[in-house]
């Protein structure tokens, strides 16, 4: 059995779909008992639980033998620095008592050891405490979602501005997270002999000015591209609902994202899903 959780959201999904494809007998996991029954109707075993019940999420892990894991985001407004480490503790609990062939952990470009850099310290500590375990692994990298620009379409579409901490023309790997997913799922259909870390992002480099123009063409009308300064990141994470602990430790990540303080990975993946495909379909209607 093949245990995969997140499966409500974009890449967990993509990975579930996957399995099923491939015809391999899956569990998801949710907290929501009507996305657990959809899931159901399309022919997987779906459990309802909540990922800080470690016994209950230990025991269905004793149960299979490979196993996508994710760590949730926490909501913004929270500490989310605290919150995502308790659910990255309770994973590692979890898994420390099963027996699994092998387990594939989603992660993202930039992971490094740090307290207050949100998802970078967070998945860090993820990646760390299952290579621990001993288990055959592969850790998936992944490069800034297309998905994180599609929250500000309404606003565009109404002001005719998009706000971006990135440089209006510096070019940035994107990678649409269906494709992440199908990635993911190719790693956990691998033979356990298939680990370490992989990259993957989009088939090019994309520049704020490219989503501008995309959703140009979606809004119909021209679109404004405005560069929001360093000096002001802290105070709009505020404004955005981020709590003042979220919002340095966001700030910290956006520096290290957009100034590259990290190993760029030098053969990574390449999805196939362009900018402007993932957008148009994302977006649409």
């Amino acid at each position: 059995m093949f245990v995969v959780l997140g499966a409500t959201g974009h890449i967990g999904g993509a990975v579930a779909r996957a399995l099923l494809k491939a015809q391999k007998p899956l569990t998801v996991v949710t907290r929501n008992a009507q996305k657990a029954d959809l899931w159901r109707q399309n022919g997987a075993q779906a459990v309802v639980l909540d990922l800080l019940d470690t016994p209950a999420l230990s025991a269905l892990f004793q149960q299979a033998e490979r196993a996508f894991v994710l760590n949730p985001p926490a909501a913004p407004d929270q500490n989310t620095d605290y919150v995502e480490r308790q659910s990255v503790q309770a994973i590692l609990a979890a898994l420390k008592a099963a027996s699994l062939q092998k387990v594939v952990v989603q992660s993202t470009y930039g992971a490094q050891q740090g307290e207050h850099c949100a998802d970078l310290g967070v998945l860090f500590e993820l990646e760390e405490g299952v290579r621990q375990l001993g288990v055959p692994a592969s850790f998936i990298r992944a490069a800034y979602y297309m998905s994180n620009w599609c929250t500000a379409f309404e606003q565009v579409r109404t002001t005719g501005q998009l706000l971006t901490f990135l440089p209006v023309e510096e070019r940035f790997p994107m990678v649409a997270p269906e494709d992440v997913g199908l990635y993911a799922a190719h790693h956990l259909l691998a033979p356990v002999t298939e680990t370490g870390t992989f990259s993957i992002e989009g088939p090019s480099l994309y520049t704020p000015a490219d989503v501008a123009r995309v959703m140009g063409q979606l809004a119909g009308r021209d679109i404004r591209v405005t560069t929001i300064p360093q000096s002001e990141w802290l105070a709009a994470y505020r404004q955005n609902g981020f709590s003042e602990q979220a919002a340095h430790s966001y700030t910290t990540m956006t520096d290290i994202f957009v100034h590259k303080r990290y190993p760029l990975p030098v053969a990574p993946h390449k999805g196939g899903t362009s900018l402007a495909r993932y957008l148009q379909a994302a977006l649409a209607g």
